[in-house]
């Protein structure tokens, strides 16, 4: 198997630049296909002159598709929506999108395809419209390219991730750090550059087609354990309290509403679930990888929210 070019669909989100760079690295070339391509011209850095470009794509436009795909040997799905908003919708993006690019690496005779999930795409009896529609899309590319690998991540975390950015930002401004519910859903973060380490692990060994591995990291957390880490790296000294589910859905409907809503309703009920690898489910270390903490990593960006900012001397090692 020879493998020289890959094209990365959503390679300018916080997942798929990680993912662009992990390939760089490599020494791959990269194809980023986005619908905003401006919004991917930093990552260019990440590689030599001429090694990551650009191309707009729009996942509704099948001959788009098929364009971004020629003439690359994989092709890695990292394209998503953390809400719905016009035409960009959960079907739309995820689940059509999904099949248009499994249809095309197929058509194109694509070696490899890599499909970025997360974790509950198991879940069939699923009410919640988010992971029905990561469901969907499993299916979908699966449909598409039977050989497929797909990746189901915890919540993803790294400098620029939105829940501990979030939180963070919580912590520095209100009087309390708010949890849905009690706070005893559990969560396994995974450092988002292993994530594109993972990415890369799996397009060189041809072993992990028709694979589902299940992304986490070396430490499961309650939301409650998150909080109290998040308010200690920010020497914050706050309550923990805890709102229930009724009032977080509520709030989360009319956030809806918002050009780009802090919260939605879908959100909020994956924030009273579990989100865990399930025991034995091939994951990181089966990859080779060994998983990064968080404590390694949130040091470095949630210093910006620590009383007297980024340069306190008096912050907690």
């Amino acid at each position: 198997m020879s493998i020289k070019q890959v094209t990365v669909f959503g390679g300018s989100g916080f997942v798929g630049r990680a993912i662009v760079r992990a390939l760089a690295h490599e020494g791959y070339q990269v194809r980023i296909a986005c619908r905003r391509i401006e919004l991917a011209e930093r990552i260019k850095t990440a590689g030599d002159v001429g090694q990551i470009t650009l191309v707009r794509t729009n996942l509704r436009n099948a001959a788009s598709v098929k364009a971004a795909v020629a003439g690359s040997q994989a092709v890695v799905n990292a394209s998503g929506i953390a809400f719905q908003r016009g035409r960009q919708s959960y079907q739309t993006v995820h689940v059509e999108g999904s099949r248009a690019i499994a249809e095309a690496a197929k058509a194109a005779g694509v070696q490899r395809l890599v499909h970025m999930s997360g974790i509950g795409a198991d879940q069939r009896n699923s009410t919640n419209k988010y992971i029905r529609s990561k469901v969907d899309a499993e299916d979908a590319i699966v449909a598409g390219f039977p050989d497929a690998t797909i990746l189901r991540p915890s919540v993803v975390f790294g400098p620029e991730d939105a829940m501990f950015n979030r939180m963070g930002q919580i912590a520095k401004q209100a009087p309390f750090l708010p949890v849905v519910g009690d706070g005893s859903a559990r969560v396994q973060p995974v450092f988002v550059g292993d994530l594109g380490a993972a990415v890369v692990a799996v397009l060189e060994r041809p072993d992990t087609a028709r694979t589902v591995f299940e992304l986490g990291g070396p430490r499961v957390y309650t939301y409650r354990e998150i909080a109290a880490l998040v308010l200690r790296e920010t020497d914050r000294h706050k309550r923990i309290v805890g709102i229930p589910a009724s009032l977080m859905r509520i709030a989360g409907f009319f956030s809806e509403f918002l050009p780009v809503p802090p919260l939605t309703h879908d959100q909020v009920d994956l924030l009273v679930t579990d989100n865990v690898a399930r025991p034995g489910a091939p994951g990181l270390a089966a990859l080779g990888i060994e998983a990064t903490a968080a404590e390694a990593i949130l040091p470095m960006y949630l210093d910006r929210y620590r009383i007297g900012g980024r340069y306190n001397l008096h912050a907690p090692a």
